[in-house]
């Protein structure tokens, strides 16, 4: 027997943990503390090889929807993102050019939520553009219903963001027992 065919068998007889453990080491958790209503923790995949990771835990930071929402031209609400999280939607320009936008404004991070309503199963590969820009600050990517979630909540609560603290150092066992959005998909 070929080492593809013992790969192709142990693939199917352990197909989840492979997964679970490649998953688990670009994940990022943060917990939302305002607004109250969506209290929970939330699951982002760090972005590989675009920006850095985290040196320090952030605590009760605001994470603040972009304007425009897209982030693929100068962002006009500069003042607000400054020393903060950035939450970006997916779609029209590359990841770099998001997130290079959200860096000029001295944003901490990004957090780029999908803009694929029926992606909620599975994250999307955030991957360079090959222009050689330097991005300096965290990168995450959000699964759609967890992202307007939040933003619905920001903005039906006339806030301007929510309160978060982020990254979370959680053991698989917290993980398991975190309050998770409703239909949030993790594991």
């Amino acid at each position: 027997m070929s080492f593809i065919h013992i790969y192709f068998i142990l693939l199917l007889l352990f197909p989840f943990v492979n997964l679970t453990v490649t998953d688990r080491d670009n994940d990022v958790y943060f917990e939302v503390i305002e607004p109250s209503e969506i209290n929970y923790t939330f699951r982002c995949r760090l972005a590989e090889n675009i920006g850095t990771s985290f040196k320090t835990v952030l605590k009760n930071i605001y994470l603040i929807p972009t304007q425009p929402l897209g982030a693929c031209s100068r962002l006009q609400n500069r003042f607000e993102l400054q020393g903060n999280i950035a939450l970006i939607e997916r779609g029209e320009c590359s990841f770099v050019t998001k997130i290079i936008n959200a860096q000029d404004t001295g944003a901490l991070g990004v957090i780029v939520m999908d803009n694929d309503r029926t992606a909620d199963d599975r994250f999307v590969d955030m991957i360079d553009d090959s222009t050689q820009r330097n991005v300096q600050i965290p990168a995450m990517f959000l699964q759609y219903r967890d992202g307007h979630l939040i933003l619905n909540s920001i903005e039906n609560n006339h806030v301007i963001g929510a309160r978060i603290n982020i990254p979370l150092n959680l053991t698989y066992n917290e993980i398991l027992q975190v309050h998770r959005a409703p239909g949030s998909y993790w594991l």
